[in-house]
């Protein structure tokens, strides 16, 4: 029976396992944790429009096949195993789909767990000042998400300067549309995008954010997401981006022909690292998988990606890509019902049927 290793019990790698279940495959997954968080409802939840319960489900809810609750240590390619811990587990297909890790930097709270999920909460709920600051460092995972929360903060808190630090001066073609939709929205809400803003420093006692350039932002709440890069164990893997090279339409790691990476952990930067991007190259690389041991023509991943984005809080973007073009629609009220609604519907799409 050939052995499927999945490393990491996030989007990726729950729509892998789920989809090679019962198809006469030995399938296992490894991952640390317990419980899985639906990340996109980190807005929600830090906005008080969504409670703990409804962004995090147990894992072995959500888990079909073998799970060993810990962490990879190394990964052993011309060996093909990997290493838990002490524990050696042997594989002729490898998933990799483990997610990627904030940088630490000094005053900055990360968008991607339920611990910083509560500290965001608590700094929102808190909020009694004049000037919020919302941005965003280096790599990722999401480039709406910091344009979401300046939105929805500038709504809640409509007396408030609310000032996007947006590192990029020119977005790339692909992302043209949906920069000038946002655009357009900043301006309609008075919301002041900085373009090209780098941040070099973060002053937390003096509550300043200062730009590689020398400019300085005042704030009083400051929302700014560090960039991502791959957790520890797999830096020996990675490239010059920080993140896991791959084929972009196999999704196989160099030339290994039995080694995928998915979702966040891989070098494809467009589309950006979200939950959809996982989703569809989870569902090419396990049926690639499939017809490697059972026969049949093979699928590419063409970077589909597809996501709703708030405009505020009545009214949301439909957001479709793939590695040739880009388009979006709205805003209007059916894309942000949409997104209301898919954070309830998210648990069914782990089981890699929809979208």
């Amino acid at each position: 029976m050939n052995r499927v290793v999945i490393v990491g019990g996030g989007n990726g790698g729950l729509v892998v396992a789920n989809r090679l279940h019962g198809k006469g495959l030995d399938v296992t997954v490894v991952e640390p944790s317990d419980t899985h968080l639906y990340q996109p409802g980190i807005v929600d939840y830090a906005l008080g429009s969504e409670t703990e319960e409804s962004i995090v489900r147990s894992l072995d809810s959500l888990l079909p096949v073998r799970w060993v609750r810990g962490r990879v240590t190394k990964v052993l390619v011309e060996d093909h195993s990997v290493m838990v811990g002490d524990r050696k587990l042997e594989y002729d297909y490898l998933v990799l789909s483990p997610g990627v890790v904030s940088k630490k930097i000094d005053g900055t709270v990360g968008w991607h767990s339920l611990e910083e999920g509560r500290k965001l909460r608590d700094q929102i709920a808190s909020f009694t000042g004049n000037s919020i600051v919302v941005g965003y460092s280096g790599v990722i995972k999401c480039p709406a998400a910091p344009f979401e929360f300046a939105f929805l903060l500038k709504e809640r808190f409509p007396k408030a300067k609310v000032t996007l630090l947006n590192p990029v001066t020119n977005p790339p073609e692909i992302q043209r549309p949906m920069a000038e939709a946002f655009g357009k929205r900043a301006k309609e809400l008075g919301v002041e995008i900085k373009r090209g803003f780098k941040i070099a420093r973060i002053d937390s006692a003096q509550r300043i954010i200062e730009s590689e350039s020398g400019e300085k932002v005042q704030y009083d709440l400051a929302l700014i997401d560090p960039p991502v890069v791959v957790g520890n164990e797999f830096r020996e893997m990675a490239d010059q981006t920080g993140f896991i090279p791959v084929d972009r339409t196999t999704l196989k790691y160099k030339n290994y022909d039995n080694v995928f990476v998915i979702g966040d952990a891989n070098n494809i930067l467009t589309p950006p690292k979200t939950g959809s991007k996982a989703h569809y190259e989870a569902k090419v690389v396990s049926d690639n998988i499939l017809h490697a041991v059972e026969g049949g023509s093979k699928k590419l991943y063409d970077g589909s990606a597809i996501c709703a984005v708030y405009a505020s809080s009545r009214k949301g973007y439909l957001v479709r890509m793939n590695f040739e073009r880009s388009s979006i629609y709205g805003a209007s009220s059916i894309f942000y019902e949409m997104k209301r609604v898919f954070t309830h519907l998210y648990w069914s799409s782990l089981k890699g049927i929809f979208p």
